[in-house]
């Protein structure tokens, strides 16, 4: 019986194998994307937050936002190409960071600062 009890208890905690980069920078009209993967055991869940000015999450996670963002089956939060007239500002200019956590514990990823912007051709 204790050794069934130690192994429900047991488990590693998650740990990054593959984190975003510091900065994504894309044009609207090609979109862009953050990877991040994290093993432990049991299995850690991947969500991302979107942070304020401060560093501070802004309490809800970063989901999909049709037509804009979307975060994918195997964690990666894509940025969809857009319109010019359809940036947002909360979206396309703001810092993200990743999070994996299962019954262990949670591990966060370095801020990330997304910038779009419209891409101008010359003739």
């Amino acid at each position: 019986m204790k050794e069934m009890q130690r192994a429900s208890l047991s488990g590693q905690g998650p740990r990054l194998v593959r984190e975003p980069p510091p900065r994504l920078r894309f044009h609207n009209s090609t979109g862009g994307s953050l990877e991040c993967s994290a093993r432990g055991h049991p299995t850690p869940d991947l969500r991302w937050l979107a942070l304020d000015d401060t560093g501070v999450a802004q309490g809800s996670p970063a989901l999909d936002l049709p037509g804009l963002r979307r975060v994918r089956a195997d964690g990666s939060l894509e940025f969809l190409p857009f319109r010019a007239d359809q940036y947002r500002q909360d979206v396309h200019s703001a810092t993200y960071r990743c999070l994996a956590s299962n019954r262990i514990g949670v591990v966060g990823s370095r801020d990330v600062h997304v910038r779009a912007g419209e891409r101008f051709l010359s003739f």
